[in-house]
């Protein structure tokens, strides 16, 4: 669909019952033509790291039409003009179907819209859904939207998308508050037993070598970081007989221009020179938001956890730099337990918009229940994770979620 046909399908919002207030419209918009209104309402409004215009952007221009998606961006304006949402969605027609869901894939930890705070706040569950059946009918016809790992609220606003046809996610999200005192942050959330062992880890790891810790700044140290962790990446999932996602070319470049726009972050442990733990995360509104970690999987070095002594120092480097918030992202890990001591509640939403729609929405609900199940399970888990390392490599899409 070309760019002006695009800018003509705007579909116009009545107002549901009880939100007589509201008055708005959608418009499906290009994503460059918009970068001005999208930087103000990233500025000001609802979003988490993953929505920022440099990762949606670098996100879209090289991972996105790997598995045949496309970009579909849905603008929400008042009648005066005044941007009041924007909700980036990826789109794909299967068989006659066509579902939506919010960009990023596996890659984003968090997936939600961007909002006004004050719009956010007086979207009640009808009005959301009716924001989101004008949302498909300017994309030009959607028959479901799969809406998976929506944080329940952002900032203390409630996530209009996450109260719409919502169950709770297969995992959740681990935070850590960070204060200014960085010694104080962790004795919030370590114990006193996982506090003594990481200094003991600390000190065995200093008697390999010097040491450092390694941020980011030039063009040189990011190419550096990143060929580290594209290497240990690759040695992690042949130990875990699963296919590394992060070996397309298109996952590569997608990371290395998010780091070059700012869009990630990137950080390392350098032990003798060599970097021996890499950490890939992104910062938004004084949140440093963990995407993705490597380490070295050298027997002596694993031994003292390179990867934790990284996540320690890279946490007391955010509470200097006064952050206020610190995540791990989702995803069952010791260490996260260990380290953080909150979590974030995420739901999944499955939205049928036409009939056929609800046969997609039913299946991808039927799943997401299964997969909870299953991490919900110690013995399930256990036993899927042993099927894994005795099969065949299978493949882990880099893309959206299914």
């Amino acid at each position: 669909m070309s760019a002006i046909a695009e800018r003509d399908l705007i579909a116009e919002a009545p107002a549901p019952a009880g939100e007589a207030s509201l008055n708005w419209r959608t418009e499906l918009v290009a994503l460059d033509e918009v970068r001005d209104d999208w930087l103000a309402l990233e500025a000001h409004g609802l979003a988490t790291p993953y929505q920022r215009y440099d990762w949606v952007k670098a996100y879209a221009q090289h991972v996105l039409g790997k598995d045949g998606a496309a970009l579909r961006i849905v603008r929400v304006r008042s009648a005066g003009g005044r941007t009041l949402a924007m909700l980036p969605f990826a789109s794909r027609r299967r068989k006659g179907l066509t579902t939506a869901s919010f960009v990023g894939g596996k890659h984003a930890n968090f997936h939600m819209g961007l909002y006004d705070p004050v719009f956010a706040a007086r979207l009640d569950e009808p009005a959301a859904r009716q924001m989101l059946r004008n949302g498909a009918l300017a994309m030009g016809g959607v028959d479901a939207f799969i809406l998976h790992c929506q944080p329940v609220s952002w900032n203390g606003v409630a996530n209009p998308l996450a109260r719409i046809d919502a169950q709770a996610s297969p995992s959740q999200g681990y935070r850590l508050p960070l204060l200014p005192d960085c010694d104080a942050t962790l004795a919030n959330s370590m114990s006193s037993h996982a506090r003594k062992k990481h200094k003991n880890k600390r000190a065995r790891f200093a008697e390999l070598g010097p040491s450092r810790l390694l941020a980011a700044g030039t063009e040189a140290e990011r190419a550096r970081i990143l060929d580290a962790f594209f290497r240990q990446k690759a040695l992690r999932f042949a130990q875990m007989n699963i296919a590394d996602p992060f070996s397309e070319p298109s996952v590569r470049r997608f990371l290395t221009q998010a780091a070059a726009d700012g869009a990630v972050e990137l950080a390392a442990l350098e032990l003798n020179d060599t970097l021996v733990a890499t950490y890939i995360g992104a910062v938004h509104h004084g949140r440093f938001s963990g995407m993705a970690t490597s380490f070295e999987p050298d027997p002596a070095i694993m031994k003292v956890s390179p990867g934790e002594i990284l996540l320690v120092e890279l946490i007391r480097t955010q509470c200097r730099k006064g952050l206020s918030l610190f995540d791990l992202g989702v995803g069952e890990a010791r260490y996260k337990a260990t380290i953080c001591n909150e979590t974030e509640e995420l739901v999944d939403s499955f939205v049928a918009i036409t009939p056929k729609g609800h046969l997609a929405a039913s299946a991808s609900r039927q799943l997401q229940r299964i997969k909870r199940a299953i991490k919900a399970s110690p013995l399930a888990f256990g036993l899927m994770a042993r099927l894994r390392k005795l099969g065949p490599v299978r493949p882990r899409p880099s893309g959206e979620a299914e």
